[in-house]
Order: C-alpha cells, then structure tokens, then sequence
C-alpha cells in the first residue's frame, strides 16, 4: 500500500499566453497528455493575451514517477483554435515539458514559445509552471475532478486524474489508453471553472 507522504501530484499550471493573432470568432484551448491521460483547459477568449489561469494535475507516486523519469515520458501540451459554432479544432502548436524538471519547491513560470506555431508570422509563447506537490487528499475510490484554492491572487482553475504506477498501467493492456474515469467533457461538469463555455 502506498503511503500518504508516497503520494505526489504532478501540476502544470498553465497561465497565460502573449504574441498570439486577434481572432473574435474563436476560443483558444490548451490540452495537456501526460502517460495516455489526458486534460485541458476551458475555452478562452482568442486574444494576443490569453488568459488560462488554470491547472492540470496528475495523482501519481514517487515509484512511478522515478519510471517515468528514467523513461523520460514527457508532457505534451498542444494548443487548439476552437470554432464555438461548428465545434472544429484547428491545431495551433505544441509544446513538451520535461518530467525531470518537476520540483518539490516551488518555482517561477517559464515562457514556451509554440513549436510547430501555424501563425507563422506571431512567436507565440504560453507562461507554464510544472511543479511536484504532496497530495494531502484522503484515497478516493474513483477518479475526480477538483477545484485549486486561487494563488497569487488569481483565480486558478484545476482538473486532476489518477494516472497508474507503470506495472498495474501494463497490466491492464485491455484497458483503454487513458484510464481516467472522466472524459474532459465529464471533467468540466464535475467543477465549476472560470470559463462558461464547455470543452468536447
């Protein structure tokens, strides 16, 4: 059995983006896949300056995450342009965090700049923090969703899901890829985030 001081969350806090194309007609959306599970933002305004202020945490333990940094599995960001009315996803860019970088003290937020940017013209850069904290959280006995207490002053949004120490992950090959019990869409209804819209 897992002990409590064993259990670690792996948080990215995705902050705000700059350099990014005014387009009114579309929202910007940050997904964010980490060993099959996958999370993402709410839609935000498509604005030079977005503004996510949210959260993304994983549940892990420390014999897991010493796998996954000797595996070297990375946190793959990628950004969409979202259509509100006909629900289409264009793909914007990405970016990959290194697992190694994850600290138990706190750290300052770093620029990315967008590889694969398709505004050719815009270096666009999101603002992330990726940082290993205690999970304090009694056990549950299914997957959920959790609001973050506002830090700095900000509201900060926060969406979280259990990811499987790697030899129960394997042993599981009839299970599908992402294990999480919520969809994202599931993800949203479970808490209330700053954005109104939902995420398909």
């Amino acid at each position: 059995m897992v002990s409590k001081s064993d259990q670690l969350l792996i948080v990215v806090s995705i902050l705000e983006g700059r350099h990014f194309p005014k387009r009114p007609k579309h929202m910007l959306v940050v997904e964010a896949k980490f060993d099959g599970e996958q999370l993402a933002t709410d839609p935000v305004d498509h604005t030079d300056q977005p503004e996510f202020a949210t959260e993304l945490a994983w549940e892990i333990d420390r014999k897991a995450l010493h796998q996954h940094r000797l595996q070297r599995t990375p946190i793959k960001l990628q950004c969409f342009a979202l259509d509100p009315v006909t629900s289409a996803k264009e793909t914007i860019g990405y970016i990959v965090l290194d697992l190694r970088t994850a600290q138990e003290t706190k750290q300052a937020p770093k620029w990315y700049q967008l590889l694969s940017n398709k505004y050719t013209k815009f270096k666009s850069e999101i603002q992330i923090s990726i940082a290993l904290e205690t999970d304090t959280k009694p056990p549950v006995d299914s997957f959920k969703a959790k609001g973050a207490p506002p830090r700095d002053g900000k509201e900060i949004s926060s969406k979280r899901c259990h990811v499987l120490p790697i030899a129960s992950y394997q042993a599981q090959q009839d299970v599908p890829s992402s294990s999480c019990a919520y969809s994202v869409s599931a993800l949203d209804s479970a808490i209330s985030l700053r954005s109104p819209a939902s995420f398909q």
